[in-house]
C-alpha cells in the first residue's frame, strides 16, 4: 500500500492507536463491515491529515470543477470519528446509512450503506449547494485516485488560515469560563468545555470533578451526552499525564463504570472510551 499518512502535522483527530478488537467493536456498534483497505490504514495510524488532498470528479461542485477536498480521513473514535455519524447524519440533515469518513459540517465524504452491510459505495455531499453524487465504486478506488491538487488552497482555506479559524473557535478555557457555560445549561456551549486548558494533574481533578457534579445534577439526556463527551476527550487527551497518577485513574474507572449502566447508550459509548484511553477493563 502507497504512503496515505501525513505524519508531520499533528491533528487533534488523530486517535489512540486501536487494534483489531477495537475496529470489531465498532463494526459490531455501526452494523457493518467497514472496507479492509480502510481498517488497515486506521491500524496504521487512528485518523489524521494525509499525504494527499483531493479525488478526481467530472461533478462541478463548491470545492472544484474538477475535484473533491480530500485531506484527511477519519479515524475510530467519537469526537471527530466514524463513530459521531449517526449524531452527523441528524445534525445535518444526511441520509441514514452512511458512515462519515471526511468532512467538515458542508462537505462530507461518506461510505454508502444504504443498500448493504458490507462493500460500499463512497459517496460525496456538499450541502450548500444541493450536491449528492457517487464519488466512486469503493474505498479501494477512492485510495487509489486520491492525489494532490496543486491549486486547492485557492478553492478554500489554506492550512495557516483554517489552523487560525480553528483556534479562533476552540480558544483554551479558564476554570472561570467553564463555570459560565455550566450555568448556561446550553447543550451546544457544554462540548465546548473540551477546551479546558489543562496544565497539570490538579486541573484534570478539577474538571473532572465539576462535571461529575454537574452531571450527577441533570436529568436532560443531551446535556448528559455533551458533559460526558467532553470529559471524555480531556481524558483522551491528557491521557499519559493522567496514567501517572493511580488515583485519578481509578476515579476515571469508577466514573466509566457508573456511566456503563445508564439507560442512555451514548454513555455506554464514552464508558468503552475512556477505559480504552486510560487502559483498564470495564467490570460486565
Amino acid at each position: 500500500m502507497k504512503p496515505f499518512w501525513d505524519t508531520d502535522i499533528e491533528s487533534e483527530e488523530t486517535f489512540k492507536k486501536i487494534n483489531e478488537k477495537g475496529i470489531a467493536k465498532a463494526e459490531k456498534k455501526l452494523g457493518v463491515i467497514l472496507p479492509d483497505t480502510y481498517k488497515k490504514l486506521i491500524l496504521e495510524q487512528n485518523g489524521g491529515y494525509t499525504l494527499h488532498n483531493a479525488f478526481p470528479t467530472d461533478q462541478p461542485n463548491g470545492w472544484a470543477e474538477d475535484h473533491v477536498s480530500f485531506d484527511h480521513l477519519r479515524g475510530i473514535a467519537k469526537n471527530e470519528g466514524i463513530m459521531d455519524s449517526d449524531y452527523l447524519i441528524e445534525e445535518w440533515e444526511l441520509p441514514e446509512g452512511l458512515v462519515l469518513i471526511c468532512g467538515d459540517g458542508h462537505t462530507w465524504i461518506a461510505l454508502d450503506y444504504r443498500e448493504t452491510k458490507e462493500h460500499p459505495t463512497v459517496h460525496y455531499f456538499d450541502l450548500e449547494y444541493e450536491t449528492d453524487f457517487k464519488l466512486a465504486d469503493s474505498f479501494d478506488e477512492l485510495i487509489a485516485g486520491h492525489y494532490t491538487a496543486e491549486d486547492s488552497e485557492e478553492d478554500g482555506m489554506s492550512d495557516e488560515e483554517w489552523q487560525a479559524e480553528y483556534e479562533k473557535q476552540n480558544k483554551p478555557l479558564s476554570k472561570e469560563e467553564v463555570k459560565d457555560i455550566f450555568i448556561t445549561k446550553d447543550p451546544e456551549q457544554l462540548s465546548k468545555i473540551a477546551n479546558f486548558q489543562v496544565e497539570q494533574i490538579d486541573d484534570v481533578k478539577w474538571i473532572f470533578s465539576e462535571v461529575e457534579t454537574y452531571m450527577n445534577s441533570i436529568q436532560d439526556e443531551e446535556m448528559l451526552t455533551n458533559a460526558g463527551w467532553a470529559i471524555n476527550t480531556i481524558f483522551i487527551l491528557n491521557e499519559e499525564m493522567i496514567k501517572q497518577h493511580a488515583d485519578v485513574v481509578e476515579s476515571a474507572r469508577r466514573f466509566a463504570e457508573h456511566l456503563n449502566q445508564s439507560e442512555i447508550d451514548e454513555m455506554h459509548d464514552i464508558a468503552i472510551n475512556i477505559s480504552i484511553a486510560l487502559e483498564f477493563d470495564l467490570e460486565e
